[in-house]
């Protein structure tokens, strides 16, 4: 990228923060002069899925430098839920947090609802890291819920998921604070919509689907009616995909419009309670779906619900 590419994307970056500043309400316990989405708007329900700087890297190819935090400013999104990735080998240019988690999370204290994953990517669950992110979480006033990432397995695995049900009603007990109650929010993809992971689902809070290929979009209602049946007590986030991993491209702005809109009218019409955009790892990589949907968020944010 040039160098006047790199000035025009920092001045879009500060742009951003000027206009969601002057447009949303107050946070009483927020530091300095950010403000936070109104409550009741397009804006208040969207969130963004945050990883360790360039974790996508052996996805796409290419180097990302922007951190989580960066990433909500720059598309105005007031939600964020931030998920671990351990590198798959020590040679990739990527590096997990490490504790103290509390250094990551000072930032966090800016926006209005915050999540920290419990189940990372590729499915990866640490006894110790779930216990310094519970304490964390619990600590935090804005902190709402815990994530489990890849949780489940495909269908004949000798494993269904990273943790068994028995697993997931301890994990729900400790869930329960002396202040509040955390949510437990998991990844479906829509390759896993079957009856196998029932038992699995009905111990969710909200259940947030993905789908892999832009290609299988066009199933989007369909698989949204097959997750009310599987998990019919569980709240709904519709997640979108910029990138096609598998290509390493972005997702077409046709797919992109299509899973935005589709996102906007179940917001509208109480199927869901959020949409969920993944992420930094991605969005300083000149992919066009990105500054479009920035660019779609700012049009529909201050919208009425």
């Amino acid at each position: 990228m040039s160098t006047t590419g790199l000035r025009f994307r920092r001045r879009q970056f500060f742009q951003t923060l000027t206009a969601v500043g002057a447009s949303v309400a107050p946070l009483s316990n927020s530091f300095g002069q950010f403000r936070l989405a109104e409550t009741g708007t397009v804006r208040d329900r969207l969130w963004m899925f945050g990883s360790p700087i360039n974790a996508d890297y052996e996805y796409v190819h290419q180097r990302s430098v922007l951190t989580a935090v960066e990433a909500n400013f720059y598309f105005g999104v007031p939600n964020i839920t931030m998920v671990q990735f351990y590198p798959s080998s020590p040679d990739l240019p990527i590096k997990a947090w490490e504790p103290p988690f509390e250094q990551y999370a000072l930032p966090l204290k800016l926006f209005k609802r915050v999540e920290w994953s419990v189940v990372g990517g590729a499915g990866v669950t640490k006894g110790w890291e779930t216990r310094r992110v519970l304490d964390m979480a619990h600590r935090t006033s804005n902190f709402v819920g815990v994530y489990m990432d890849d949780f489940f397995r495909e269908k004949g695995s000798a494993k269904l998921a990273s943790f068994t049900p028995d697993e997931l009603q301890e994990l729900r007990q400790r869930l329960v604070g002396p202040d509040k109650k955390l949510d437990l929010n998991v990844t479906l993809y829509d390759r896993q919509l079957d009856p196998y992971i029932a038992d699995h689902l009905r111990l969710m809070d909200k259940v947030t689907l993905w789908t892999g290929k832009s290609a299988d979009l066009v199933n989007l209602d369909k698989n949204l009616s097959t997750i009310e049946r599987l998990a019919p007590k569980a709240r709904k986030i519709l997640g979108c995909y910029m990138v096609e991993y598998d290509e390493g491209a972005s997702i077409p702005i046709a797919a992109m419009q299509l899973q935005c809109e589709r996102g906007l009218e179940w917001l509208r019409n109480g199927r869901i309670e959020g949409i969920m955009f993944i992420g930094n790892t991605v969005m300083d990589i000149d992919y066009e779906a990105v500054e479009w949907t920035r660019q779609w968020i700012q049009k529909v944010g201050e919208t009425k619900l």
